[in-house]
């Protein structure tokens, strides 16, 4: 029973913002995680794995039907992808700092840096962007001195 002196809220639901690439070497990762690091078990690292790669496809599937005149989804969209800090912590021990898909953007670069931010209490509408905009080491605005 909740009486009204108490102050309650809802469960707050985090989430990462991630584009097709991002999610394609999520579910990539979570395939051969049991690989990635020596001696470990998928179901060791990660308890929620299958509940996890079911999102990751179903994100997948929503950005393939959105309309687009080439053969994936329109450049940039996303998706926000339900996280929480074990699942965070895990996948940005077993995502490869870079990784490309043939000659696209290094999305394992920018998926990592959505969890470390995630991490560190950053969310996606805190400064959207800054994930994809730095490459990796190169300063935020090179032309300052």
């Amino acid at each position: 029973m909740v009486l009204d002196d108490q102050d309650w809220q809802l469960p707050l639901v985090e989430f990462i913002k991630v584009n097709e690439e991002e999610l394609l070497l999520l579910d990539w990762v979570i395939g051969s995680a049991s690989g990635l690091i020596p001696g470990a078990t998928l179901d060791e690292l990660m308890s929620n794995w299958s509940s996890l790669r079911f999102d990751v496809w179903q994100h997948i599937y929503e950005l393939r039907k959105l309309p687009t005149s080439s053969s994936g989804p329109p450049p940039g969209a996303l998706c926000s992808l339900n996280m929480d800090d074990f699942t965070a912590r895990i996948l940005l021990a077993v995502v490869p700092t870079t990784f490309r898909w043939g000659t696209g953007p290094d999305c394992g670069y920018s998926i990592k840096m959505k969890l470390c931010r995630f991490l560190l209490g950053e969310r996606d509408d805190d400064d959207k962007d800054q994930a994809n905009s730095d490459p990796p080491n190169q300063p935020p605005d090179a032309s300052v001195s």
